[in-house]
């Protein structure tokens, strides 16, 4: 069965000239994008592209594929276009989805200017976790997200926009309060573990973390898998156990004493913070202004 997805990246394939070009067009791996060619030479039975280390090329069977390809893709696009233009008559709402941080401290400063810009524009804002987020824009129910962790979505576009750390937080008491600047792979190993929803961009990216200490994430002694920042956060400021936070949403708790910084030196507690954007979906004057202006505020591009 023929599917678009993989006619796409079989045209990418072609007109880039290498399976890796054709993968950071699409903002896919290499094997993805590897897996939709196999998929389509399966399918008809024959080989389409001609790989070699140095470039890739289409066969003859692969040509008379790529003519129909770019029809097909082309029709589509002028499908999308029709549509898109239709609803932006009846249409005048932005649709932002978000996870909990950029919900908290990206959007507040935005959303005022661009509603200077566009006066008439209304919001449509989808809270939910970082894949929640950029599922929502690959399923058209979002037109951008700002998440907290890089994903592997066909046909969307991921920019860094901003850089966080991630710190280590615990109940004010023992035997944490021994351990703060000190914390070992024993400590991690056996301290009760809040941890976080599978869609958490936080979560995923603890990975490095524990695994700089040689520890199965999966095997770590969890006490509540909590969903949301606000959640693990007072599950930690009850005395629940240690979790690890966005610096942004416990900076005030650990000012106050409310909850205690462990100090951990890693380099893997560090993150990223990523606009999600369609690659090739018609965009609207007001995505345009708002993509900029998140672009220009959390990176310092003036």
């Amino acid at each position: 069965m023929l599917t678009l997805r993989d006619l796409k990246s079989f045209v990418t394939v072609i007109e880039s000239g290498s399976f890796s070009k054709a993968a950071g067009k699409l903002g896919l791996s290499q094997p993805t994008v590897s897996a939709h060619i196999n998929s389509l030479e399966d399918a008809l039975s024959q080989q389409l592209i001609v790989r070699s280390t140095k470039s890739s090329a289409a066969t003859d069977a692969g040509n008379i594929l790529y003519d129909y390809a770019k029809r097909i893709l082309a029709l589509l696009n002028e499908a999308e276009i029709d549509l898109c233009a239709l609803a932006a008559k009846t249409d005048n709402t932005l649709r932002i989805a978000v996870s909990t941080i950029p919900a908290l401290y990206f959007l507040p400063d935005s959303l005022p200017q661009l509603q200077g810009e566009f006066p008439d524009l209304s919001y449509d804002i989808i809270e939910t976790d970082s894949t929640g987020a950029a599922t929502a824009v690959y399923e058209h129910r979002a037109d951008l997200a700002i998440v907290g962790t890089k994903l592997d979505y066909e046909g969307l576009l991921f920019t860094k926009i901003a850089e966080e750390s991630l710190l280590l937080i615990a109940p004010p008491q023992e035997p944490y309060s021994s351990a703060v600047g000190k914390v070992n792979r024993q400590n991690l190993q056996n301290w009760p573990f809040i941890r976080r929803e599978e869609g958490s961009g936080t979560w995923q990216e603890s990975y490095n973390f524990f695994r700089s200490f040689d520890i199965d994430p999966e095997e770590l002694n969890t006490v509540a898998k909590v969903n949301g920042t606000s959640m693990a956060l007072h599950s930690v400021k009850g005395g629940l156990g240690y979790t690890l936070l966005s610096e942004q949403a416990a900076k005030s708790y650990i000012e106050k004493g409310e909850v205690l910084d462990l100090k951990s030196d890693s380099d893997h507690l560090k993150r990223h913070f990523w606009l999600v954007t369609p690659i090739d979906r018609p965009s609207t004057p007001a995505l345009r202004f708002f993509t900029a202006l998140i672009k220009k505020k959390n990176t310092g591009n003036h």
